[in-house]
């Protein structure tokens, strides 16, 4: 069960974004794949096999050709929120820790959608598929998807991208919104896969890395510190000495440096929160920026 604060600060995010929809009302979505659909794109010559009735009489008759309607999909968006469920989102150096970010995100891009009329479900992983809530609309759905993921405690303390990611790609027939959560602490070479390649391709793929301070820049202090892996269990002693910190500083920037350049070359949008940084202006920004590349 969500504790009360926890709930009455959802509540307020779901009236701050039931606010913001009515502010950036931009239109709806429309799929990134071509098909059938109902809303006109472009047109194309006429091919034996294609629907005659799509035929467009007046542009046949400028340019004494035979071409027909080519339309953009329309169908109902769907949006999935991806949530990493493993142990290393249970640590934070502040007072809010990974997994309380990942559920205030998740809360802001729901609700968010359902303002917009989009179905929600979400796929909980560590190195396997933990939760898996069907997609669907409606207020109280919203409610018993935030509820089921801050109340799950996984079973599993490691972590495997490939696995929802290639559960996605069996899965999805048509083209929908995929907010991947996770600090993307785990198997760097997951995002040179040819499934992640495929599913950047057919759909609206939005990685949201959730980290601490810590895992930027250590403290600064002296002694050491002792710090115990969540998922391996494996126990590390930083010295905290001037140089060695900037070593460990230096490694940890390069990291999130090459996270960064593994989603340019995806062509992602992609945002980095912190639990000690302001959240719901940036997802709402990001939200609405997806809505307008999609308009």
């Amino acid at each position: 069960m969500l504790p009360e604060t926890l709930a009455e600060e959802l509540r307020y995010i779901e009236i701050y974004t039931a606010k913001a929809a009515r502010d950036h009302r931009v239109g709806d979505y429309k799929s990134k794949l071509r098909g059938p659909g109902f809303a006109f794109d472009q047109h194309k010559p006429y091919q034996i096999g294609d629907d005659y009735r799509r035929i467009d009489w007046n542009v046949t008759a400028r340019l004494r050709q035979l071409f027909v309607k080519k339309e953009l999909e329309d169908k109902e968006m769907t949006a999935l929120i991806v949530a990493d469920l493993s142990r290393s989102m249970a640590f934070g150096s502040t007072a809010v820790a990974k997994k309380q970010l990942l559920l205030q995100a998740a809360a802001t891009l729901a609700f968010s959608a359902f303002r917009d009329n989009i179905a929600v479900g979400l796929i909980g992983f560590t190195d396997a598929i933990e939760l898996d809530v069907p997609a669907r609309k409606g207020r109280a759905h919203l409610w018993h998807l935030l509820e089921t993921l801050w109340d799950h405690a996984p079973a599993s303390a490691r972590t495997d991208f490939s696995v929802p990611l290639q559960q996605l790609r069996r899965r999805l027939k048509r083209s929908a919104l995929i907010f991947l959560l996770s600090d993307f602490i785990g198997d760097a070479d997951t995002l040179q896969s040819q499934t992640v390649k495929s599913l950047a391709q057919r759909h609206d793929l939005i990685p949201l890395i959730l980290e601490d301070a810590w895992e930027e820049a250590l403290p600064a202090g002296e002694g050491s510190l002792r710090m115990q892996d969540p998922e391996t269990g494996g126990a590390l002693l930083i010295d905290l000495a001037p140089a060695r910190a900037a070593q460990v500083t230096r490694l940890m920037q390069e990291r999130k440096l090459a996270l960064k350049r593994a989603f340019y070359r995806l062509h992602l949008d992609h945002v980095f929160l912190r639990p000690d940084e302001p959240y719901l202006d940036v997802l709402l920004g990001l939200f609405l920026a997806r809505k307008r590349h999609h308009k």
